[in-house]
């Protein structure tokens, strides 16, 4: 483990704990994050754009098929010094919300960007995500600020929505409201900052982020920000092939409008 230093000004983590079971055979050798699309595993994509807006740190978790992240990260750190890599192992996968109280004491920052390992922005090459997210985020009344997609700009997605927005505004509260048949339920991406006193009270060492996000909407503290972009959700088989698919075919129109991985 590489020594902490309060001027790396550590505030990001990569999720790749997950055992991706709905991916079948393809997690069979290697944890999901390593799975490719465009012929790049998409942790190298992520990690890519990371240090491509200034992120010199990230941490990485890991559980199973540790090895293969573990393999990853030795040769992407030497081949780019940064982002620096830090890496929390977990013998026992402690879920998402487990996996980043476990990290906690390696973030010397209070607000923390948290990215689902599986998850790729098809987003305008003038427009950052990240970027947006930190901007917009107000921890005055904010506890979370999630990235969330319109459901018809979420390649690969196959359910009804994660949340109904309350306003049209930059940035507006949320509330979670799974398998609404409302046409305007929005897709959470993964992309998320999160205050780290959230944590601060939560007694388990296994549990999912959800149990932050029930937290911070019963405090009306839990607001989202829209993607400006396609969330690309690896999740099975079927969608690496529709992902691939609109990434082909929509080619010229992606490259007209500026849109990058």
């Amino acid at each position: 483990m590489n020594n902490i230093k309060k001027k790396n000004h550590i505030n990001t983590m990569i999720l790749c704990a997950g055992r991706g079971k709905r991916m079948r055979y393809r997690t069979n050798y290697i944890a999901k994050p390593l799975i490719k699309i465009q012929k790049q595993p998409i942790l190298n994509t992520n990690i890519n754009y990371l240090s491509s807006i200034g992120i010199k740190n990230c941490v990485i978790n890991s559980s199973y098929k540790y090895k293969s992240i573990q393999k990853f990260i030795r040769k992407h750190s030497y081949r780019y010094p940064l982002p620096k890599i830090y890496t929390s192992f977990e013998k026992e996968r402690l879920e998402t919300g487990g996996g980043v109280k476990k990290a906690l004491p390696l973030f010397n920052k209070n607000n923390i960007l948290i990215i689902n390992g599986d998850s790729l922005l098809l987003r305008k090459a003038n427009i950052c995500p990240v970027k947006k997210l930190f901007d917009n985020f107000n921890s005055s009344y904010m506890s979370v600020l999630l990235l969330i997609a319109p459901i018809n700009k979420s390649i690969g997605y196959y359910g009804k929505g994660d949340f109904i927005i309350g306003s049209k505004s930059i940035t507006a509260r949320i509330e979670r409201k799974k398998n609404n048949t409302n046409n305007e339920n929005f897709v959470f991406t993964g992309w998320q900052v999160i205050k780290k006193e959230m944590f601060d009270n939560v007694k388990k060492d296994n549990f999912s982020l959800n149990l932050i996000y029930d937290q911070a909407q019963t405090k009306k503290s839990l607001y989202a920000i829209t993607l400006d972009g396609y969330f690309l959700h690896v999740s099975t088989p079927k969608s690496i092939i529709q992902i691939e698919r609109f990434l082909n075919i929509s080619k010229k129109y992606l490259n007209e409008k500026n849109y990058i991985l």
